[in-house]
């Protein structure tokens, strides 16, 4: 199993914390985004309907300033009327009295006839005028009766602006923390993906050397890509592979060559161990053999037959019977110097 980079591991988790971080600055953000929208909706209404009632407002308005147009000018006719009328009525009258002082019974009465006519047309100009100027004041009720609800319209809209700025403004302001909290989760996302980079190029540059250190000691192809190395403090190289779910799991194969780069042992997957897995175990069988044929007497081997636990004594031409005997494949021979184990082919005969 890879090693861990320390490092890697540290950015992993600053990208994490950022990465929540990120995700609570937008929660809060749309969060926000929501309350500005139904704001948004509510100012929207309020605004429709203060334009319903400025609308309903501005058209008394308009009627009134019609009204005042069209009776205002006949007002002043009637005005004129009605004082010419009663200069012409006093007129009349202060005549009819200078004639009925004189005894002039006729010009009284014609005066007379003459004033109450004057007067007459003086009440039909005030009656007209007061018709219109009842018009004008009927209009200026509508439009003044039109002020209450466009005020609470417009109350109620400059609340549904206010309360719309506020959320505004938090939806600008969380907006603006999720944009830092994105750069500070990009920041740290870039500098874990670059050290990411180098530990997989690194790790790469391992398997890679570690292939090649495999290949020079002439482990199966099969194995190459999937193999555990391990060097010793003199300079060996031991390549592990084949074993079961690890490189150097159960029954793994075992190669290894000296610090010169020299096969010196190899041992293929669920092969058994013993000396004929060295590079070299021909010279040492020789070796041994030549140091015991300068002792006096014959020497003598002693196999031990693990399973039943028999020990027999032979000579090296001997070959030993087994008939009643489980025996294993590993066999000690025994002389009076050092004793080491080998593995055998056939029990009772040494490798």
């Amino acid at each position: 199993m890879p090693r861990r980079d320390e490092e890697l591991d540290h950015l992993k988790k600053e990208q994490d914390n950022a990465f929540r971080r990120k995700q609570d600055a937008w929660e809060a953000q749309d969060q926000a985004w929501d309350r500005r929208q139904a704001a948004r909706v509510t100012l929207d209404r309020a605004y429709e309907e203060k334009q319903r009632a400025y609308q309903e407002r501005q058209e008394s308005w308009e009627e009134l300033q019609r009204v005042r147009d069209r009776n205002g000018p006949r007002i002043d006719y009637l005005n004129d009327e009605q004082e010419s009328a009663f200069q012409n009525m006093k007129d009349a009258f202060e005549k009819a009295s200078d004639a009925h002082e004189a005894r002039d019974g006729a010009s009284a009465r014609m005066y007379a006839d003459e004033g109450h006519r004057y007067k007459a047309e003086a009440q039909e100009a005030v009656a007209e005028r007061r018709q219109l100027v009842q018009e004008i004041r009927d209009a200026k009720t509508r439009h003044e009766t039109t002020r209450p609800a466009f005020q609470r319209a417009k109350a109620e809209f400059d609340r549904a602006r206010d309360e719309h700025d506020r959320a505004k403004a938090d939806h600008e302001h969380t907006q603006a923390e999720f944009k830092r909290a994105k750069a500070d989760f990009d920041s740290t996302k870039n500098a874990f993906q670059a050290r990411l980079e180098v530990v997989l190029s690194e790790r790469q540059q391992r398997r890679d050397d570690k292939r090649s250190i495999a290949e020079r000691a002439g482990v199966p192809y099969q194995y190459l890509d999937n193999v555990f190395v391990s060097t010793d403090a003199d300079g060996t190289v031991n390549i592990y592979f084949g074993g079961v779910g690890s490189p150097d799991g159960p029954g793994h194969g075992h190669y290894a060559m000296d610090s010169s780069g020299n096969l010196t042992y190899s041992r293929d997957p669920f092969d058994p161990h013993g000396t004929q897995n060295f590079a070299d175990h021909t010279e040492r069988w020789d070796k041994y053999s030549s140091s015991r044929s300068g002792q006096t007497g014959k020497p003598r081997l002693m196999f031990t037959l693990v399973g039943r636990g028999r020990r027999v004594a032979i000579s090296p031409s001997m070959r030993m019977a087994t008939s009643n005997t489980s025996a294993t494949k590993m066999v000690k021979y025994f002389t009076t110097s050092t004793t080491p184990t080998i593995p055998i082919d056939n029990v009772g005969q040494p490798e």
